[in-house]
């Protein structure tokens, strides 16, 4: 097994900046496809069940392209409205939540490509999904890997995650699903940086998981806080290989009964890859430093993320009401578009589409439980040309999604798609939302373990404006990639301050 060890970070924040990239100083690397990651882990089950396939999403792409000139007055988005969510934790609830949050929505055969319900960089798909059956129906209780490519789940230990131990102080459920990442996954394009695209893909796979929940009437809350050390074990991971990131709790857990002692720990058997992955120390290592929880302290004084002097504040216009796309041919349609064309964007439209993206998350809200003071340190932002009755330039969005501030005027998107890697189509996105959080601050007051709460939380958004582009017929792509200091500068960014994602909206062809 191969190995490459750069010098260790101290901090996540040390990770962060070790990985920046900087123009002409990025070492070539060619991509060997006889090592690509394949797309499911294999075990010697103890059995299977197969998933429902009747609600399940379709595997030929089905979604459409709606002309934004053409929408109508109709329904409004479903994909904000918080729903408590009555229906029991079962096979055919878990098969939707599976299907939609992580289901194959087409397969292109010829080049091998399983395109899935949520994106990911590079189309790679590190994270994992396994879900602990604590109460249900009809699942019996243990612990599974769901393997949702072949469409079953896999039970791998008799036994449950015990969640008095593993997420001490977090109301029971009747499940949890946990997303861990491997980091080969992502390494094998993106190298030492592939901790940021682990954690960012972690925010979109739980995003979706609690948006695919709520669609399905299913309670669900996520949880970054957990015993690390105890969630590597109960899963049987190798720490320098897959890591757990994030949980989703799913139904009230109201009935869940303690574990019984005479059910006892037997993990199922891993088969190891016949590829042989390169392994980047400062990847477990970045993760390593943040497994201690720190305290939450109440979040006061955040420091600014940008350091321009605001030059208008302004209300966002009433949001359209527009023909949503159901969530499930929502889903089924997304892809990462990034085709734009440079067409006038009507400002019921474009109000709608952060309607959309921030309604109900942030304000008491949020089914984040313990992320939620981290969220406060992200600050989202956009560059907006080519938006009905407003100006070009850089604007801090508000935390309902209802304002707007403008610290920059001027046509910024082409500087942006520049310091962007040159990737030219960002420059005619008729929006570029851009997640920036001081890290420092973040990692003074939550430890280095806050590092993972910013960056999956901007994954979350990241996933949201992916969702709400879909269903008001535009494209949409992630961007994770930048010269960091090079965006910072362009920002205006305080000097502990960094750009953690950027995602590119609009009309498209």
């Amino acid at each position: 097994m191969g190995r490459t060890t750069p010098d260790p970070p101290v901090s996540a924040v040390r990770y962060h900046d070790l990985t920046s990239h900087v123009r002409h100083r990025i070492s070539p690397h060619s991509l060997d496809f006889s090592r690509y990651p394949a797309p499911f882990k294999t075990y010697e089950y103890q059995r299977r069940i197969l998933l429902k396939q009747e609600n399940s999403t379709s595997r030929k792409d089905r979604g459409e392209n709606l002309a934004v000139g053409g929408l109508k007055d109709t329904v409004g988005s479903a994909m904000s409205d918080q729903v408590t969510g009555n229906e029991p934790v079962g096979l055919e609830t878990v098969s939707r939540i599976l299907s939609l949050s992580y289901g194959v929505t087409l397969a292109d055969r010829s080049r091998g490509i399983l395109f899935r319900s949520v994106p990911s960089a590079g189309g790679l798909y590190p994270g994992q999904l396994y879900l602990s059956v604590q109460k249900t129906d009809d699942i019996e209780t243990g612990l599974y890997y769901c393997d949702t490519v072949q469409g079953f789940l896999g039970r791998i230990n008799p036994r449950p995650l015990d969640q008095t131990i593993v997420f001490p102080g977090c109301a029971a459920a009747d499940a949890c699903m946990v997303i861990t990442g491997i980091f080969y996954h992502s390494a094998w394009k993106y190298r030492e940086r592939a901790f940021r695209y682990l954690l960012l893909d972690a925010g979109h796979l739980a995003e979706a998981v609690v948006q695919a929940s709520r669609a399905t009437g299913v309670q669900a809350r996520i949880c970054y806080d957990f015993d690390d050390h105890g969630l590597v074990q109960a899963l049987d991971l190798d720490a320098g290989l897959e890591v757990p990131l994030a949980c989703v709790f799913l139904g009230s857990g109201t009935g869940a009964a303690p574990l019984p002692d005479s059910i006892a720990f037997q993990p199922a058997v891993d088969t190891p890859t016949s590829r042989d992955p390169v392994v980047y120390d400062i990847l477990s290592q970045a993760y390593q430093t943040g497994t201690p929880i720190a305290a939450t302290p109440p979040v006061k004084n955040i420091p600014p993320v940008f350091s321009g002097t605001p030059e208008q504040q302004r209300p966002v216009p009433v949001p359209g009401r527009f023909p949503a796309v159901a969530f499930e041919r929502a889903v089924t349609g997304r892809r990462s578009r990034r085709n734009f064309v440079t067409r006038e964007l009507p400002a019921p439209v474009w109000s709608a589409l952060l309607n959309r993206v921030f309604n109900k998350m942030f304000i008491d809200h949020d089914p984040d439980e313990t992320g939620s003071a981290a969220a406060s340190f992200v600050v989202t932002a956009m560059i907006s040309q080519n938006m009905q009755g407003l100006t070009p330039g850089l604007y801090v969005i508000s935390r309902d999604g209802a304002g707007l501030t403008r610290l920059k005027t001027g046509h910024l998107a082409g500087d942006l798609a520049r310091v962007c890697l040159d990737q030219s189509w960002i420059g005619r996105a008729a929006v570029n939302f851009l997640m920036a959080a001081d890290l420092g601050a973040v990692e003074a007051a939550l430890g280095a373990r806050g590092y993972r709460y910013v960056m999956m939380h901007a994954g979350r958004i990241g996933h949201r404006v992916y969702m709400a582009a879909q269903e008001l017929g535009m494209g949409c792509c992630g961007i994770g990639a930048m010269y960091d200091g090079e965006a910072a500068d362009l920002l205006g960014l305080t000097s502990g301050s960094r750009l953690l994602y950027a995602v590119s909206a609009g009309p498209v062809k």
